[in-house]
């Protein structure tokens, strides 16, 4: 069960101002609101009670009362990282069919731009999506219910939709070993050790297959890193005759790289990303990959974000991974 993190308060619920008003929650909703039927008395008691726990108000559940639109903040990473216009694109069509606006908010690699960004949104919005963890983030967005996409489960986020990695990882590495291949490479990217490389890794081990820190590289998210990395992985890894990637945005890099090595993808090399983008379609080889449903990621996301607009405990939901065959691998 996934515990929530102990540094971060617990922000107060119409509950809490209920109980300490003495009274239901109905009447802290027609206090709060504004709505007739409410002593003059009450309502300053529901007020000051609000007040003195700095309870935030639900935007939506306000919007539900006065017939006003639920506004989704989505958060993600880089928009230059063609995973996040994927699925903000999927989600917005699942928000829409709901009567739902979406404010889109990239954070991108500045921590104080960021944390600034976050703050300007936080009050705009009646929930917020993250496509990413938040991490030391949480603080700007305690007051508003949020959901984290691909996070870890026990990392105290409140909704959470985890995308399978490790079964993932597994049968693309199953793939890979039954077509004859045994000296897997990977580039790697984020903290050390990501989810996705700790896959790897057990698969390798449980395997007998080599893996050393030789056949690893870890660098950032883009296109010209994947160039770099595979040349660098070949230098201390000639052997490698395949490579997975931390995602399709690496892979592509990969290889672009290999081609400019004159290493052959797949036969000399196969090649393996995660991510399912369209763009790895349309390169040449076409890439292999362990493909995410944008399309179902968006429905589970916009089905979390309404059980906790309609007042339920932050759910936790799972979206799969699987392996889509295309030519690189």
């Amino acid at each position: 069960m996934t515990t929530a993190d102990p540094r971060l308060p617990r922000p107060a619920t119409i509950l809490d101002v209920a109980r300490v008003a003495g009274v239901s929650r109905q009447t802290v909703t027609r206090s709060l609101n504004g709505l007739p039927d409410v002593s003059a008395a009450t309502r300053e008691r529901v007020v000051q009670a609000a007040r003195d726990l700095n309870y935030r108000p639900n935007r939506a559940a306000q919007g539900l009362v006065k017939g006003r639109q639920v506004t989704v903040g989505l958060v993600l990473d880089d928009l230059r990282n063609p995973y996040y216009p994927e699925v903000a694109s999927e989600f917005s069509r699942a928000a829409t069919a709901r009567g739902w606006g979406v404010l889109l908010c990239d954070l991108g690699h500045d921590a104080s731009v960021a944390r600034e960004s976050l703050a300007s949104l936080v009050p705009r919005v009646d929930v917020l999506v993250s496509l990413m963890p938040l991490g030391d983030l949480r603080d700007q967005v305690s007051g508003v219910p949020t959901v984290e996409v691909d996070t870890d489960p026990d990392g105290g986020a409140q909704g959470v939709i985890e995308i399978e990695t490790r079964t993932a990882v597994r049968s693309a590495l199953d793939h890979l070993r039954a077509a004859g291949r045994s000296r897997v490479a990977m580039i790697d990217s984020g903290v050390e050790g990501s989810g996705r490389a700790l896959a790897y890794r057990e698969y390798l081990a449980d395997h007998d297959m080599a893996w050393s820190t030789a056949s690893e590289v870890r660098v950032e998210q883009t296109h010209a890193d994947g160039v770099r990395a595979v040349a660098e992985l070949l230098r201390a890894y000639p052997d490698a005759d395949a490579l997975l990637a931390f995602n399709d945005v690496l892979a592509i890099g990969a290889l672009k790289g290999l081609a400019r090595l004159g290493v052959a993808v797949p036969d000399d090399v196969a090649v393996v990303g995660m991510d399912g983008l369209d763009l790895g379609s349309l390169v040449t080889p076409e890439l292999t990959t362990l493909s995410i449903d944008k399309a179902e990621l968006a429905r589970v996301a916009v089905e979390v974000v309404a059980e906790m607009l309609a007042g339920a405990e932050p759910p936790r939901r799972r979206v799969a991974r699987t392996l889509l065959l295309r030519e690189s691998a």
